[in-house]
Parts: structure tokens; C-alpha cells; sequence
């Protein structure tokens, strides 16, 4: 009894300091090794490695390339956590047609929304190469040219199809420069 107490004393404390850090530093990534720190489950995109991790009581249990925001429209950096979950799901441009940005009605499979203003973690079928890279210029085997997103994190089809069923509302989600 007494090893449960002290147990969850420290996980209290661990969650205040946590809190506590997120209301001090509002906008800023936790350090790329607090993931380890974090109880429960923890979503970690390096926007330097292009990559994404998963822990879970932190345990890497996953990790994927991933391509996210292009120089223009980058992802921004932070704590956050998943809100909203969708499966499937069309993306409609938030910019007109005529707009470097515009995209046309574009289908998803999987879409975890982590941020406001329609920031996702979501598949995307027309990308074949993530990773180091991927969001400048650069030469896709399937489409072609193509840059970063426009913000989103984008990982390969089974990645988010794993991260879809894994996650859960709530679920962290920490952007690291």
C-alpha cells in the first residue's frame, strides 16, 4: 500500500510539473527527453529529423518518417493534445482556388487534429517518400515534385492507421523544433 501511495504521489508531482511548464513556456516544445518522463501516452514529431514517435509510459512503441510543414506554411511547435479523431475525412482548402495554397477536396483516412485551425497527424496517399527532406523541394517517385505540407504532420497509410488506433483523445502530442 504504502509503494502504491508514493507511487502516485510522483505521478502527481511529475503531471504539476508538467502543468506548471505548460503555463509558464505556452507555445514551446518540452525538451525532445521529456517524452520518456510523461506517464500515459506521448506523440513526438522532430521537425529537424522529419520523423514521429510514440511512447507509451515512456516506451518508444513506434516510430515512422513523416513530412511536415513547407518553409511558408510551417508546423508549429509545442505541447499539445489530440481532440478529435477522424476516420474517414475530406480536407477542403482553407485558401481559394488561385492561391499558391489552394488544394482541391482532398480524401483521408486517418486524421488526428492535435491543434486548432485544422493541424492533423493524417495519411497522405500521394506522398511515397517522408523523412529527411521532405518538407522543401524535393522529387516524389509518385507525384512528382512536391514540398512540406501546409502545417499537418503527414505520415505513410499503415503508420496512421497503427497511430489512429493506438491514440486516444487526450493522447500528448509534442512538436519539437
Amino acid at each position: 500500500m504504502c509503494s502504491s501511495i508514493r507511487k502516485l504521489l510522483f505521478i502527481a508531482s511529475l503531471s504539476l510539473l508538467m502543468a506548471l511548464f505548460l503555463l509558464l513556456s505556452p507555445q514551446t516544445a518540452l525538451p525532445s527527453h521529456a517524452a520518456s518522463l510523461a506517464s500515459g501516452k506521448t506523440i513526438v514529431v522532430s521537425i529537424s529529423k522529419q520523423w514521429l514517435y510514440a511512447y507509451n509510459n515512456g516506451s518508444l512503441v513506434y516510430n515512422t518518417p513523416a513530412t511536415t510543414g513547407q518553409p511558408d506554411l510551417s508546423t508549429p511547435t509545442g505541447t499539445y493534445s489530440v481532440f478529435a479523431k477522424l476516420s474517414p475525412t475530406t480536407f477542403t482548402s482553407p485558401w481559394p482556388q488561385g492561391s499558391p495554397y489552394y488544394y482541391p477536396p482532398t480524401h483521408i483516412n486517418y486524421a488526428l487534429e492535435w491543434r486548432t485551425g485544422g493541424f492533423f497527424i493524417h495519411d497522405s496517399w500521394w506522398r511515397s517518400v517522408y523523412g529527411p527532406g521532405t518538407n522543401v523541394n524535393h522529387y516524389d517517385p509518385a507525384s512528382g515534385w512536391l514540398t512540406g505540407t501546409h502545417g499537418c504532420v503527414t505520415i505513410p497509410l499503415k503508420a496512421a492507421a497503427w497511430l489512429y488506433s493506438w491514440a486516444s483523445i487526450g493522447t500528448l502530442v509534442q512538436i519539437n523544433p
